[in-house]
């Protein structure tokens, strides 16, 4: 239930002069997370959460709780990334919303051809190496962590289409941290 407060109180707080797209993006992002957290049919397993600075975190698995990705610390990782457009938590990577990933069968799956052989992701956490969002989140993970981590568009691309990515479009990310190398 505190999560819940926190939640609702985190995306009320939230304002500024797009406020009808900001309201829209909190709606289903808040939806979104009370459905997650509260998923009675069991398929998320939803271990662990956070909400920090507008960035919310799901834990599947929290890996190694004594290996805290800290910022300026080098990170290797699998991700999707996906345009967060429904509150439905079994549709939440549907192959039309992803945009990026470094998963091969995934990209195959979701017609991505361009990131074929990607490869896993190396790069420096909390350094705005990554757009905010994504570059907050990391800093909310462990070591060998599998988690969703999701924010508004005001931490991703805001009011601009930036290749499969709508204007104003809240992401989500599906993260599996692989190696933290403390810097």
């Amino acid at each position: 239930m505190l999560m819940f407060s926190l939640a609702i109180f985190m995306f009320a707080a939230c304002s500024n002069e797009e406020g009808t797209v900001v309201n829209s993006e909190e709606k289903l992002i808040s939806t979104f997370y009370i459905n997650a957290i509260s998923d009675e049919t069991g398929l998320l397993n939803i271990v662990d959460s956070a909400i920090v600075d507008g960035v919310v975190k799901l834990s599947f698995d929290v890996g190694n709780s004594n290996n805290k990705i800290e910022k300026g610390d080098s990170v290797n990782f699998y991700y999707i990334g996906a345009v967060l457009n429904s509150t439905n938590i079994n549709n939440y990577l549907n192959t039309s919303n992803v945009f990026v990933t470094n998963i091969d069968s995934i990209a195959v799956k979701c017609g991505l051809a361009g990131m074929i052989g990607r490869g896993i992701e190396k790069g420096i956490a909390g350094q705005n190496h990554y757009i905010k969002g994504l570059d907050t989140g990391l800093t909310l993970l462990n070591e060998y962590e599998n988690a969703l981590i999701f924010f508004p568009s005001q931490l991703a691309y805001g009011g601009n289409r930036i290749g499969a990515v709508p204007a104003n479009s809240p992401l989500i990310f599906q993260i599996i941290i692989t190696k933290i190398k403390k810097n």
